[in-house]
């Protein structure tokens, strides 16, 4: 089944390296009880580009650089191609293929500079112009001449909606921001590109530290983010048959956790240990409780209530 997502590349090309605002980080390891708080890490300088689009449509664009040098980039049934000039001269370098590939591009090249340093981020799949989504999106940078790009070579499917400009030029910033995520791929000069990053966004502290069920059935521990890892709960019975589970939680706001991927870790799977995907969630009004399990649907039912013991 297709998917109508040309619309969010196409707002993607529009996005691309627009001014970030508000966006600090929070902090991958949020305190417990009730005086905790979320923290931000310090922004890090941006530099704004100071580049212009002088021509483009769905299959090129042609960048002015701030001394006046243009490139121009452009699909052909290779990939992508990249030329430039300088400001004085009207001949045109030879083309140099950027990215090669047999796949249909999508439309739009999302292209921006600082000072003598381009980068661009373009997509590519088979039916991406009919709306789905891209197989392929890759980054790239050149810099000094112009003469040579360094592409990622991940061949992700990740839409790079965001840059961030750095050290005068010497490192971009990939961004990709979810409710949940924020994923990165940094360029370097002198490295080329690192590794994918993503930062998972820390779950509120009211719901971190250890839990006991009323009823005396089990308790709950649940454990705020890590750097590159998910928040967890890990939950053992108190009573009856011997069991231990686990399961992803996440949460966008400071009442309500989505359980993901439950999986049994020792002893004997019993009800609600773990809670099944997709039919329950956890819930808390305050810092200090009550904690609660509830079913998902129009009229949610409490099946297990918790309170703090840690």
């Amino acid at each position: 089944m297709r998917t109508k997502s040309t619309a969010a590349w196409a707002v993607a090309v529009l996005m691309f390296g627009a001014a970030v605002g508000g966006c600090g980080e929070q902090s991958g390891k949020g305190p417990s009880g009730s005086s905790a708080k979320h923290t931000k890490s310090q922004r890090e300088p941006e530099d704004k580009p100071d580049s212009r689009v002088v021509e483009g449509d769905d299959d090129h664009t042609v960048l002015e650089l701030s001394d006046g040098r243009q490139v121009s980039l452009r699909f052909t049934r290779r990939g992508l191609e990249a030329q430039h000039r300088d400001a004085s001269d009207d001949a045109w370098s030879a083309r140099k293929t950027v990215y090669e590939t047999g796949t249909k591009p999508c439309g739009g090249i999302r292209a921006k500079a600082y000072r003598d340093t381009v980068w661009l981020a373009a997509g590519f799949g088979v039916y991406c112009r009919d709306g789905e989504e891209p197989q392929e999106v890759i980054a790239a940078v050149a810099t000094g001449d112009l003469s040579s790009w360094t592409t990622d070579p991940t061949k992700n499917n990740m839409v790079w909606p965001k840059t961030r400009i750095r050290d005068g030029g010497a490192r971009v910033d990939f961004v990709h921001r979810s409710m949940l995520m924020t994923t990165t791929l940094t360029w370097r000069k002198g490295s080329g590109f690192a590794k994918v990053v993503t930062k998972h966004k820390p779950i509120h502290p009211w719901f971190v530290g250890r839990w006991r069920a009323t009823d005396g059935s089990q308790q709950l521990t649940i454990h705020q983010v890590e750097p590159g890892r998910w928040a967890r709960v890990v939950i053992e019975s108190l009573t009856g048959p011997r069991c231990k589970g686990s399961a992803i939680v996440t949460g966008t706001d400071q009442h309500n956790l989505t359980i993901r991927n439950p999986k049994l870790d020792q002893g004997t799977r019993t009800v609600n240990c773990p809670p099944e995907e997709l039919e329950y969630f956890f819930d808390v009004k305050s810092s200090d409780g009550p904690l609660r399990l509830r079913t998902i649907g129009e009229h949610p039912k409490t099946v297990l209530t918790y309170e703090r013991a840690g």
